[in-house]
């Protein structure tokens, strides 16, 4: 789940703990408070699971991406440096090899990078001897090593964590099942008895409809560079005349909710960017979608 849906489902989640607080005063909703809250306590634990899942993958990708950089800036150094060594005593089944430049590595997968970045390294190892010799410090080709051989362990952590996100993504998917016919049971609850007049007398007294409407009232504001196109994930937006602000995500998107209905006019930042405003007229119990380009600022 990205950002946006996560804070589509918190939102979802208020209402849902809204409803259940106004159902438990009222005896005729004793039923359907008690699905309300089962389906509530389905949510706040799906949630809470799929934060541990994404802030655990975060973690242990950013390690082995900058990990990576300084395995191939080390390999490839090493490399262009046997490469002269190689060229000047024609071993010419090492010049292809040792002819490495940062693209070659980067391009590919990690296990393969893995592979390629070991066999450089182990060809430098077989020739330590020579290449000493010729002027590389035998400290660079055991730090390469160090390096190579960690990379390796981390790729095998990755895995390892692909296949707990695997188990725990279907443990999800059945809480998410079990969701679903609990929101089926709910609705089938509210439709059955409308027919009741006093249950829809209370449904209505709770005002929980209304609070609904309001909560799900916003903007998505989806910020691009006027030049690229693309996504600016370091923007940010105001809603003038308020102190409601919100911080784009990794998809440049601005999200403001529970806004009031009526002529809102939004303010957008971002460091290096041309301020820019945006006018909409927000509806009550509707999601606006909201484009806007910024230009650079010129230097």
């Amino acid at each position: 789940m990205n950002k946006k849906n996560v804070s589509k489902l918190n939102m979802f989640l208020a209402v849902l703990k809204t409803l259940g607080a106004y159902l438990g005063l009222i005896n005729s909703f004793a039923r359907l408070k008690q699905e309300v809250d089962f389906f509530t306590a389905k949510i706040d634990a799906i949630i809470a699971i799929n934060t541990q899942l994404s802030e655990g993958t975060k973690g242990i990708t950013n390690t082995v991406s900058e990990l990576e950089t300084r395995m191939i800036d080390a390999v490839v150094k090493l490399g262009r440096s046997a490469l002269t060594w190689a060229k000047d005593n024609n071993k010419e089944d090492l010049i292809a090899l040792f002819d490495v430049v940062k693209t070659d590595l980067i391009a590919i997968p990690d296990a393969n990078c893995y592979s390629k970045s070991d066999l450089i390294l182990s060809k430098a190892e077989a020739n330590e001897l020579a290449l000493v010799s010729y002027n590389i410090v035998k400290k660079q080709i055991e730090d390469a090593r160090l390096l190579v051989d960690e990379y390796k362990d981390k790729i095998g952590t990755t895995q390892s964590a692909v296949k707990t996100n695997k188990s725990s993504n279907k443990e999800l998917n059945g809480m998410f099942k079990d969701a679903d016919k609990s929101l089926d049971k709910i609705i089938d609850l509210v439709v059955n008895n409308l027919a009741d007049e006093k249950f829809s007398n209370d449904l209505i007294a709770t005002k929980v409809i209304n609070d609904a409407a309001v909560r799900s009232t916003g903007v998505q504001i989806h910020v691009t560079d006027a030049d690229t196109n693309e996504p600016i994930t370091i923007a940010w937006s105001y809603l003038e005349g308020t102190d409601k602000k919100d911080d784009a995500d990794s998809n440049g998107v601005c999200e403001m909710y529970k806004l009031n209905a009526g002529k809102s006019i939004f303010r957008i930042e971002a460091p290096g960017f041309i301020t820019d405003n945006i006018e909409t007229n927000i509806e009550k119990g509707k999601i606006i979608n909201l484009e806007i380009e910024l230009h650079k600022e010129k230097a």
